[in-house]
């Protein structure tokens, strides 16, 4: 399940009479339609998602929405994309190469406000599979520099094509600040395209992007078959950055079909490490879950796995503003 941004108004029956709580009988989703946090502030949305640099804000108690705010773990992580059908980043070395120039720490304690957790592996805590031992490949900006320069396209004064990052637009944690480290710690030129967020996807699933470009994925069911399966086997859809590696291919089949849990788990931490090693993405961050919800909607439960709530919900009247 890919990363969206949504806001919900919920709509009461008034008419009629019902047995236990009223009634809901539609829910809009506002994809993309403003400001969020100024929406809910306005009674435009009832339930929104807090973004990163209004994550403190909400957590301070004196604030008038703290008393709103559902916070969860969730099962979530981001990255960045390598084509690796396009220059230079077929060379497994030059993807290691960025993906060690990138600091990691600096990104969650600077451009995400500390809110989420660093990523150094696709599967986020909380996932069956998950290896809190997971070292990933280190932040070294001189290794990366030595990588980068044994690499067929050699160092900056070397063969390297012009390189494109294609940015979702969503907010100051991606974009021109990545583009500038990895100037500062490969010494390479890299052109930013900002692409609108409501057309984003679209563009990216057509193929409207550069060498690298952002993403992110969320769990459908919390196995990790739903990240390492789905996302880096070289035949599934959803491998955008074009990563084949029939090593992988074939352990994550046999992992498909295993049926002794411990084994099965071993085999997906194995695969990890090969996606981690290879390099196909840079993993960012995984988030954390901060949810804003009118106190007249009941029965929101904020999970680890994005499941349709509304079914479940209802509006206590006595608690609708005015």
């Amino acid at each position: 399940m890919r990363w969206d941004r949504f806001e919900l108004k919920l709509y009461e029956r008034n008419e009629g009479y019902h047995l236990g709580p009223p009634a809901i009988p539609y829910v809009v989703v506002k994809l993309y339609a403003g400001a969020s946090m100024r929406m809910y502030e306005m009674g435009d949305v009832d339930v929104t998602g807090v973004g990163y640099s209004d994550v403190q804000r909400v957590l301070d108690p004196d604030d008038p929405l703290h008393a709103d705010l559902l916070t969860s773990v969730n099962l979530c992580t981001g990255f960045i994309v390598f084509d690796v059908e396009q220059p230079p980043f077929d060379d497994p070395r030059v993807r290691q190469a960025f993906t060690m120039a990138f600091d990691r720490q600096w990104f969650v304690d600077v451009l995400a406000d500390g809110v989420p957790l660093p990523a150094r592996g696709p599967y986020p805590p909380g996932l069956p599979g998950y290896n809190a031992d997971l070292a990933g490949l280190p932040y070294d900006p001189e290794g990366a520099r030595q990588l980068l320069a044994e690499s067929k396209y050699g160092g900056p004064e070397g063969l390297l094509p012009p390189i494109v990052y294609t940015n979702g637009g969503y907010g100051s944690y991606s974009g021109n600040p990545l583009a500038e480290m990895w100037e500062r710690n490969l010494g390479v030129t890299i052109t930013v395209e900002f692409l609108e967020p409501d057309k984003y996807q679209d563009k990216i699933d057509a193929g409207y992007h550069g060498q690298i470009f952002d993403g992110g994925w969320c769990a459908d069911y919390p196995d990790p078959e739903n990240f390492a399966d789905v996302l880096f086997h070289s035949e599934s859809m959803q491998n955008e950055g074009h990563y084949a590696n029939l090593e992988l291919d074939a352990l994550l089949e046999q992992a498909r079909v295993e049926q002794d849990v411990g084994r099965r788990m071993e085999m997906y931490q194995q695969a990890e490490r090969m996606i981690v090693e290879d390099a196909p993405v840079l993993f960012t961050i995984h988030s954390l879950s901060y949810m804003l919800v009118k106190p007249h909607v009941k029965g929101y439960v904020l999970a680890p796995v994005g499941v349709p709530l509304e079914r479940f919900l209802w509006i206590d009247p006595e608690e609708l503003e005015e």
